[in-house]
């Protein structure tokens, strides 16, 4: 027997198997971004899939709720301003909510193409798939979209100039202008004559008469002069900038001072451009991911390894996939949401 798309209930019965298969996988916590990107093109190929995909998602609900799990709350959509723009896919009316989020570990929650087949059981048309921002980015005083830049003027003449997604709190504990970074990137300027603060992570960095680069990769703080003197204080530790050097930090130390960095690289994004030298490609990825919306999956090892130099405007980052095709062989499969698949 077949039903109106032409599948047998043979093959309905084997791509919902295939489905409680990917989705059982995927939370594992051994699932990979390749498995995820796999299992975001495997629900793209039809309305048999997606509803495959939905069956195994009520499936492990039922049992779940047979074995008296506690029924979990879904995840907050990416940004509450865009909550209203969500579209769901048009499915039977028998919806449930999906697995509970705490079952991924950190590393297989990778964006909002997961979110969408975890958290919702949804697809997102007509508007981007991104990152999930945490509970304390999206309650920020300020925070940036990607591709997106913000100027901000703190007290006394000091600013500080928001990179794309990057969040960031005021401070009025400080005795100076200062910010609390909590993701992304940032420059500080300090007043004339006076100075600036900027806490993250661990360590706070005071700067004096002049500017400072700071980014924020999870717990991996990273500080850099561009003008004037920059003091990083790290628990009972200190380390004096001047310009062009660097000091990266986390929870776990402080490093030593990187002197005569390359800084009109660091800082390209003023100018709404990207600039890699030699940089992997699976770098280079993570580095698009930051000002793109959407997301891009690299699933063949061997072009991760390779190297790229190249120069890319912010708002034209899709003419890299254009080269990723010539220059390397990729195949580049484009899906809804601007989700980018590489391999």
């Amino acid at each position: 027997m077949t039903d109106q798309t032409g599948w047998t209930d043979t093959e309905l019965a084997q791509l919902r198997l295939e489905g409680l298969s990917r989705l059982t996988h995927l939370l594992s916590g051994e699932a990979t971004e390749r498995d995820a990107a796999e299992l975001v093109a495997w629900r793209m190929q039809s309305r048999a899939h997606e509803e495959a995909f939905r069956s195994a998602v009520r499936f492990r609900q039922l049992v779940r709720s047979l074995d008296g799990a506690e029924r979990p709350m879904a995840m907050a959509d990416s940004a509450s301003e865009d909550r209203d723009n969500v579209v769901p896919f048009r499915a039977p009316a028998a919806e449930t909510d999906a697995p509970p989020i705490r079952k991924l570990s950190r590393r297989n929650l990778i964006g909002g193409a997961i979110a969408a087949s975890v958290a919702g059981g949804m697809v997102m048309f007509g508007r981007s798939i991104d990152l999930v921002p945490s509970p304390w980015e999206l309650a920020s005083d300020y925070r940036t979209k990607p591709g997106e830049r913000r100027l901000v003027h703190l007290a006394q003449g000091a600013t500080v100039e928001l990179n794309t997604r990057t969040s960031i709190d005021l401070r009025n504990d400080m005795g100076m202008p200062a910010v609390e970074l909590l993701s992304g990137e940032a420059l500080m300027t300090s007043p004339r004559n006076g100075r600036v603060a900027l806490v993250a992570g661990e360590g706070t960095s005071i700067g004096r008469d002049g500017h400072f680069n700071a980014r924020r990769d999870g717990d991996d703080i990273c500080i850099t002069c561009l003008r004037g003197a920059v003091d990083v204080r790290w628990d009972t530790e200190r380390r004096s900038l001047g310009p062009n050097d660097q000091v990266r930090y986390s929870s776990n130390g402080i490093g030593p001072v990187e002197r005569n960095v390359d800084t009109i690289t660091l800082t390209a994004w003023k100018a709404g451009t990207l600039i890699f030298q030699n940089m992997p490609m699976r770098d280079v990825i993570k580095e698009i991911n930051r000002y793109r919306p959407g997301r891009v999956y690299l699933t063949n090892d061997a072009l991760a390894e390779r190297p790229l130099s190249g120069t890319y405007y912010v708002n034209r980052l899709d003419d890299f996939f254009d080269q990723a095709r010539l220059a390397f062989g990729a195949k580049v499969t484009k899906l809804p949401g601007s989700v980018v698949i590489l391999a």
